[in-house]
């Protein structure tokens, strides 16, 4: 789930994650199966680009994530009423800082290697928060500690939720996209491939429980990047 680990000075709010229990607990409440409600529990579309610099090396990652409908509207209705700011706009800003803050913990559900290697990344600048066409946009920079010259290296990333409460799949109609001074490169989707043992342990989960640190690494896109 997106964490919300809150300091003493922090706002009330009970945070993404909070905020979607308390849904899945009033539509259990109306008689809606658990089985209907089985992991995951929110979606998020991804739209990821590729920021090059002056050598055609990677060097940061922008995401968009769009959450979907539902999970938006409780955490829009979540952040009008517990945060503070003369302005719906405001209030979702302090929301996107929190939620940014609190996924360092993860790495901000982004995993980068070159070859074989991890390559980690921070966020450079804030990020913002928009409710567009009934749509949470949340928007960031993740800059990396490294470049990466892709004709040098076998660049790869996934974005994921470890815990795989929220299921994160690239927008079909927004692609990954990576653009050099030689004109774009190539970006190679592998879906998901999961063992029926591991489906079933992300099944088998109910709205209150997580699948531990592992289990959303098996639900993952992964994403490689050709350049000829």
């Amino acid at each position: 789930m997106i964490p919300t680990r809150r300091s003493p000075h922090a706002p009330r709010s009970a945070g993404m994650a909070a905020c979607l229990a308390a849904l899945l607990s009033g539509l259990l409440g109306l008689g809606v199966s658990g089985a209907a409600l089985a992991h995951p529990h929110a979606w998020i579309d991804v739209g990821i680009e590729l920021e090059a610099d002056a050598d055609d090396r990677v060097i940061a990652l922008r995401q968009t994530w769009i959450l979907d409908p539902t999970y938006s509207r409780y955490l829009y209705d979540d952040a009008m009423e517990q945060f503070e700011g003369a302005t719906p706009e405001e209030k979702l800003a302090r929301l996107a800082a929190e939620i940014l803050d609190n996924l360092a913990e993860y790495d901000w559900y982004t995993e980068v290697r070159a070859d074989d290697r991890r390559v980690f990344g921070q966020p450079e600048g804030s990020a913002t928060l928009a409710m567009e066409d009934q749509q949470l946009h949340f928007r960031f920079r993740l800059r990396l500690d490294e470049a990466v010259d892709p004709d040098a290296r076998t660049l790869r990333y996934a974005i994921f939720d470890p815990t795989y409460f929220i299921e994160i799949l690239h927008d079909g109609e927004s692609p990954p996209r990576f653009e050099r001074s030689t004109g774009p490169c190539r970006m190679d989707i592998v879906k998901p491939r999961p063992d029926p043992a591991v489906v079933a342990r992300a099944l088998a989960l109910d709205f209150s429980q997580t699948g531990g640190t592992d289990l959303g690494r098996h639900f993952a896109e992964q994403v490689t990047v050709h350049c000829d």
